[in-house]
């Protein structure tokens, strides 16, 4: 199966790969490409962007929580009808889930799409040193197909000339472009990373043509849709069964707007495949919860848009009466964090949420999980059967605080969770810090829509 791609990944966070990797879509789009965009590792935020580039959803790529096939499933499953992939890297080329070994980081996922390396360098204040820099890179690990570099955040053209010359020389590889620093060219960011292309997508659309406009002019396009299409073939991989398209059987409420967004694509695909009808409520603006049978209630930014969510005290009383009522719910971390009481921000103000979970949410300047979660199910619930094993991951500052004794589905044997448990349930509610992946645990799909059937 031939599917030209590429992969952008960088030495470390924050070398400008994001932007980078939207400007290269935007430019490809523009051209005419349809472009199939990628994350790999459990991010919500970059393919946030990646959609608002290219018009097409993102898709998240894990070697962590998922088997090579399943990757390559992924990978060739949505890239049906494009012309081109573009994969985001996570963090620095080689970072994974530990000190040693390689298991959920960028390179291993190279390997896996056996896909070509751009990687991007840092080079402010760097001239021979870059050289230094790629080639230990390149020595790492040879079997990951690093074939081309872009210098970000060069100074004069001098400057851009010298570590140019240093790298093509001494470490023997192709420089396929030199981006001078612009202050002005910027993604806003906030706790958790840069701010969703959700809430401020009117503005985005010419922030990306500017990024494609500045990868046009300091990048060889050219070179790596060349580069591109010169990948290796795949063998093809055959569709995941939970994508076997069903007749609708339930209708499923899902919150996607500017408060609630991080919800992995795959996810929703499933749920849709499987039988479910998709109802779209916005937190703020929506005033009671439509006609379905399961509200799904991903994670965001409750923290940020928690005035509006208090104010919206209509929908907080029928998301209540929903959950009541024994019809399933399941939220993820923001969606959490909306189940309980209160929420307390950073500076101290309390605001009103949906009050189903006796709880308190606390917001803190500092991380209280960040990264990959092993859970085990000690009870049966509405996504998953005793003792199995779900893998996934957590992101988040806030902590909750439990006003009475709490029901939990799962034990935490990597994480964090809720002080080594996860999942409150009341009823047919389920709430955790957990993010789950349809592929790494494909039964939540049809557990969920069996409770909401036997529930109609």
């Amino acid at each position: 199966m031939d599917i030209p791609r590429i992969l952008i990944s960088g030495t470390s966070s924050r070398v400008g790969k994001t932007m980078i990797s939207i400007g290269l879509m935007r430019a490809l789009v523009n051209r005419g490409y349809t472009v199939q965009p990628y994350k790999v590792g459990p991010d919500f935020i970059d393919p946030s962007f990646h959609y608002f580039a290219t018009g097409r959803h993102s898709r998240n790529l894990d070697g962590f929580m998922m088997k090579k096939m399943a990757n390559l499933e992924i990978f060739e499953r949505n890239f049906r009808n494009a012309d081109i992939a573009v994969i985001e890297g996570k963090t620095g080329l080689y970072d994974s889930h530990d000190a040693v070994n390689e298991k959920g980081s960028t390179a291993e996922m190279s390997k896996i799409l056996r896909c070509p390396v751009i990687l991007i360098v840092n080079a402010e204040r760097l001239s021979r040193t870059a050289a230094a820099l790629v080639t230990g890179y390149r020595v790492f690990d040879t079997e990951v197909d690093i074939r081309g570099v872009i210098l970000n955040r060069v100074g004069a053209e001098r400057h851009a000339l010298k570590a140019k010359t240093a790298v093509e020389r001494l470490a023997k590889i192709k420089v396929l472009g030199t981006i001078p620093r612009k202050k002005d060219v910027v993604i806003p960011d906030r706790h958790l990373g840069l701010i969703p292309a959700f809430e401020r997508k009117e503005e985005f659309g010419e922030l990306f043509d500017r990024l494609a406009e500045l990868v046009e002019e300091h990048v060889d396009v050219e070179k790596i849709i060349e580069i591109a299409r010169k990948a290796p073939s795949l063998n093809e991989i055959s569709m995941h069964p939970i994508f076997d398209s069903k007749e609708p059987v339930i209708n499923l409420g899902v919150f996607r707007d500017r408060t609630f967004n991080f919800y992995y694509q795959d996810n929703i695909d499933a749920f849709h495949a499987n039988g479910a009808k998709i109802h779209v409520i916005d937190s703020i603006s929506d005033r009671k919860v439509p006609d379905v049978d399961a509200l799904y209630i991903g994670g965001g930014f409750p923290e940020i848009f928690a005035d509006g969510l208090e104010k919206n005290s209509s929908l907080r009383e029928s998301v209540w009466n929903f959950c009541n009522s024994g019809k399933p719910v399941y939220a993820e971390c923001g969606g959490l964090m909306y189940l309980g009481e209160e929420l307390e921000d950073i500076k101290g103000n309390e605001y009103e949420m949906a009050g189903f979970f006796p709880v308190k949410t606390e917001m803190n300047r500092k991380f209280q999980a960040l990264g990959y979660s092993i859970y085990v199910t000690a009870v049966s619930n509405i996504i998953s059967r005793k003792n199995d094993t779900i893998t996934g991951h957590e992101f988040h500052y806030s902590r909750l605080i439990a006003k009475r004794e709490l029901n939990f589905a799962f034990r935490v044997k990597r994480g964090r969770g809720i002080e080594g448990r996860d999942g409150m349930m009341d009823k047919n509610t389920l709430a955790n810090y957990l993010h789950i992946h349809v592929i790494s645990y494909p039964l939540m799909i049809k557990r969920l829509i069996k409770v909401a059937l036997e529930k109609k």
